[in-house]
């Protein structure tokens, strides 16, 4: 059986943890917070989480472990069969990660924990993320977030925009999911799913307990 290493709270953990419910994989979910110690990072070589224990051993970086599962489990599908269409699916989710989640998450010490605001990130982000909409309104189309079919750049978005919509928000008073037409139904689509409502309790839960872990101090 497959274990995930991470915790709720992560947007990376839930893509991954939300593709192993859309395709019926058994899993066990593990603990674990991102860690430079040894011990981890034999598991995690950045520390990062989260990371996947396969039969064949361990695995990290969320898409590695997205194609991964597609690969070994199919059916049902978060890829197109067309190879063409299985692209522009992955061009969607890396642009995603790139252009918008890795730099709202600049803000988020800030805006989640309190932390110090950054000038430098305040002055670069936005051009950037401004950048990444653009071409998400330029590449999405259909019923979901990559055509007519749920796939992974369902999953990527959706957790995606969880969190660098508050941040942005926050920062710049900028709604970056009404910025791009038609973005807030899709996102609220792959909400009503039954695997993604699971996953969002979860999420919740756990961020309600790390929040009071962390104002008592802990």
């Amino acid at each position: 059986m497959i274990k995930l290493y991470g915790f709720a709270v992560s947007n990376y953990y839930n893509m991954v943890k939300l593709a192993l419910l859309e395709k019926n994989i058994p899993f066990e979910e593990v603990s674990a917070m991102a860690s430079q110690d040894a011990s981890y990072k034999a598991k995690s070589p950045m520390g990062k989480v989260p990371c996947i224990e396969t039969p064949h051993g361990f695995l990290s970086e969320t898409s590695a472990i997205l194609n991964y599962l597609e690969d070994v489990h199919p059916t049902p599908a978060l890829l197109p069969a067309d190879a063409w269409a299985r692209a522009k699916v992955r061009e969607i989710a890396h642009g995603l990660e790139l252009y918008i989640e890795l730099q709202a998450r600049r803000h988020f010490g800030h805006v989640f924990f309190g932390g110090p605001k950054s000038d430098a990130a305040v002055e670069e982000v936005k051009p950037v993320v401004e950048n990444g909409l653009n071409a998400l309104r330029q590449l999405s189309s259909g019923q979901w977030i990559c055509g007519d079919q749920f796939t992974q750049a369902d999953i990527v978005a959706y957790y995606t925009f969880g969190y660098a919509a508050m941040a942005m928000k926050a920062v710049y008073g900028h709604d970056i999911v009404a910025a791009v037409p038609g973005l807030g139904d899709k996102l609220a689509r792959i909400g009503a799913r039954a695997t993604t409502s699971k996953v969002d309790a979860d999420q919740q839960a756990a961020m309600a307990a790390f929040m009071a872990q962390k104002q008592a101090g802990g």
